[in-house]
């Protein structure tokens, strides 16, 4: 990029975060638990249409319509035999959206639970971070950041509907971006037993930052460029710093696992989370980079970390 075009990109950024500062006011509002509740609605409708099975599971494709007008796609996957069966709202990240659910390795907890899995309101867009486009995209994610939390707390009202979930054994999943959307959501929720935050920490801005910097980008971002956009996202979003909430989850106990060897995480945005949760909390840390969904083998590793979790504190049943 040549020199005058640099310039003119360094002072669109700086708009981008004064134009983000201007929103936070609007979106403290926006982002109050009475605010997210009613931008949740309520359920209207479900609409299913069959999504495979396997030895353990069946899965459906399903439509949920709200009262407020946008609807949220998702796959469940429910074990076979009777229920009641406990039950968890799965987010991974954006790549995946509701597929997750379906992924090799988390057989040990879906022979167990109904997973439910949605897509993100704002689908994953290959170099959305690029050039001129990346102006654009901490505009973009505001309200998506919104939808995502409201969105996991109607999938828990459709949990809440189906007769063959156990409603006091409902629990979160979020793995990488997921991770701060389910420890907000548990945090103004009190239906979920427990909260399991993968692979994720708080400090948005900096952990946004990071990641724009990491040579896996398509195009990573020179620092300042990064910084810029990273805290532009963050001021746009707040309040919604997954820090502000989670110590709303307690008395239920709250789950980290994070990659020893993560270079998307910051060990300090990992920690600035878990400090801020309030007991009971607990951090574990694996030896890996950051999860990927084509992983098999270490989410075969997480799922059985997770069910030995949820075992130990009830919410699944021990193995015969």
């Amino acid at each position: 990029m040549r020199l005058r075009g640099r310039r003119r990109l360094a002072i669109a950024l700086l708009v981008v975060v004064v134009a983000a500062g201007a929103l936070v006011g609007v979106a403290i509002r926006q982002g109050s638990p009475a605010s997210l509740v009613a931008r949740k609605g309520h359920l209207a409708a479900v609409e299913v249409a069959p999504g495979g099975e396997d030895a353990i599971s069946t899965m459906s494709q399903l439509t949920l319509r709200r009262s407020t007008g946008r609807d949220v796609s998702a796959l469940v996957r429910v074990p076979r035999g009777p229920g009641p069966h406990p039950a968890a709202v799965l987010l991974g990240g954006v790549n995946r959206g509701r597929r997750v659910a379906g992924v090799r390795g988390l057989d040990a907890i879906a022979r167990h639970a109904v997973i439910v899995s949605p897509d993100y309101p704002l689908p994953a867009r290959r170099g959305g971070w690029d050039g001129w486009r990346a102006i654009t995209m901490p505009f973009k994610l505001r309200p998506a950041a919104f939808d995502t939390v409201a969105d996991i707390l109607l999938l828990l009202d459709y949990l809440d509907s189906r007769p063959d979930v156990a409603k006091t054994r409902l629990f979160l999943v979020g793995s990488s971006l997921g991770a701060p959307a389910v420890a907000i959501a548990g945090g103004i929720d009190a239906r979920p037993a427990a909260v399991v935050a993968l692979y994720g920490g708080g400090k948005i801005g900096a952990l946004v930052s990071h990641a724009l910097t990491h040579p896996d980008q398509p195009s990573p971002h020179p620092p300042w460029r990064a910084w810029l956009l990273g805290h532009a996202l963050a001021l746009g979003v707040a309040p919604l710093a997954p820090e502000r909430y989670v110590a709303g989850i307690a008395p239920r106990p709250f789950l980290m696992v994070n990659g020893a060897d993560d270079s998307l995480v910051p060990r300090a945005s990992v920690l600035a989370l878990y400090e801020a949760a309030k007991a009971p909390k607990e951090l574990i840390w694996v030896s890996s980079e950051h999860v990927q969904p084509d992983e098999a083998d270490l989410i075969r590793r997480l799922s059985v970390t997770i069910v030995t979790w949820l075992t130990a504190r009830g919410l699944l049943p021990s193995a015969e």
